[in-house]
């Protein structure tokens, strides 16, 4: 993982508060000590030593706090949108690794903030976080490689708890199998052979005649349309944290090219491409402070 990938810093409050703020970038916070309340948009969160919350560009959030707080601070970088970095002894291939961030970040909003970890994922992030800021303090062989491995370890514990639906903000027809085909595709949505109706019939052992309608039937959309939403919704990632050309984003997600597109883009949105990256731009999702120097 190249250096520019994330950046750490450790804070401390005392008992006060920090102002409503927003930053520019996904951001992980580790309770390490301490209690008070998380303010997180129209949300709060008590928290305690060993919480986890997960913040987007998005998110407006403030600290209320009510002792002597320490907080572990993980701020992915736009770096991390862009193309995997070479392969090398200290630069790992990313692809998997971006793609398991990838997820999280788009199913963020399943936590509004909070991850509520069981009580031995605590314990077992815990760990991970301190060892993370330990090979962050010190410059040791293999830093990079072990450092990538320490936090996409950190993210296949959030991940997993993504994967996890929320009753309440299910449909009643997406749940069961559904849902679970939902987040199948979602999980292979590079791989055009395992999406294809032959590829998800084969995995929920269905034939591939009565797929589409049972898929119809159990979320309200076409595989296609779920398929080209989801896609486009990773386009809108790419478009406001990246700085990827946009033949560059319809290349990685299997569109025809650039007009194909924009296109299809113009047609859910209103807007091409191109616009969509102005507008968020204007409305400062990609602003050039320090989410680590704002906190």
């Amino acid at each position: 993982m190249i250096k520019s990938d994330f950046a750490l810093a450790i804070k401390e409050y005392f008992a006060d508060h920090t102002p409503m703020h927003r930053h520019d970038c996904f951001e992980i916070i580790f309770i390490r000590d301490g209690r008070g309340m998380h303010l997180i948009n129209d949300n709060q969160f008590p928290y305690g030593k060993g919480d986890l919350f997960l913040l987007n560009p998005a998110d407006k959030h403030a600290f209320l706090a009510a002792s002597r707080s320490s907080f572990v601070i993980i701020d992915f970088t736009a770096a991390l949108f862009g193309r995997n970095s070479p392969i090398g002894y200290d630069k790992p291939e990313l692809s998997h690794y971006f793609r398991q961030l990838e997820y999280i970040f788009q199913h963020a909003g399943h936590f509004k903030g909070f991850i509520g970890l069981n009580e031995a994922d605590r314990e077992f992030s815990g760990a991970l976080i301190q060892r993370i800021v330990t090979e962050w303090e010190q410059n040791g062989i293999f830093r990079e490689v072990v450092l990538q491995n320490l936090v996409f370890l950190l993210l296949n514990i959030i991940a997993r708890y993504a994967q996890q639906p929320v009753t309440s903000e299910i449909p009643v027809q997406v749940e069961s199998a559904g849902y679970e085909m939902t987040q199948f595709i979602q999980h292979n949505i590079y791989d055009n052979e395992k999406i294809s109706l032959n590829g998800i019939a084969a995995h929920f052992n269905l034939s591939k005649d009565y797929i589409g309608a049972y898929f119809n039937k159990k979320t309200g959309k076409t595989i296609r349309q779920f398929i080209l939403d989801y896609k486009l919704e990773l386009a809108k990632s790419r478009l406001r944290y990246s700085s990827l050309s946009i033949s560059q984003i319809a290349e990685e997600l299997g569109f025809t090219d650039e007009s194909h597109l924009n296109k299809l883009f113009k047609r859910q949105e209103g807007l091409t491409a191109g616009q969509f990256r102005k507008t968020s731009l204007s409305n400062g999702l990609r602003s050039n402070t320090s989410i680590i120097d704002q906190f």
